[in-house]
């Protein structure tokens, strides 16, 4: 029995949506989309423009950017968790 090896890229992900867009992208650009809902509202305009520009480019970020090796919104998780837990501050006296 032959035994053939499998390209398996760990790296990235798995594009399912026309060969171009992965899951996390299609869902991050149905938020954006989901974004315009924001005109449906009785707020002066020039703030619903600002809001949705706001979070759109938020959401497009996070489909697309990537920082290193990490995607957007894992980069952003990650700065929130270490902004808002609790840090331990050791000190040590320094021995001259």
């Amino acid at each position: 029995m032959k035994v053939y090896k499998v390209p398996f890229d760990i790296k990235r992900e798995e594009k399912i949506f026309g060969g171009y867009l992965s899951l996390r992208q299609v869902t991050y650009l149905m938020f954006t989309a989901a974004s315009l809902g924001i005109f449906a509202f009785h707020i002066p305009t020039a703030i619903k423009i600002i809001i949705v520009m706001l979070f759109a480019s938020f959401f497009l970020l996070c489909a697309f950017l990537r920082i290193g090796e990490q995607n957007f919104d894992r980069f952003f998780f990650y700065a929130l968790k270490y902004l808002f837990r609790k840090k331990d501050y050791v000190y040590r006296r320094c021995n001259i």
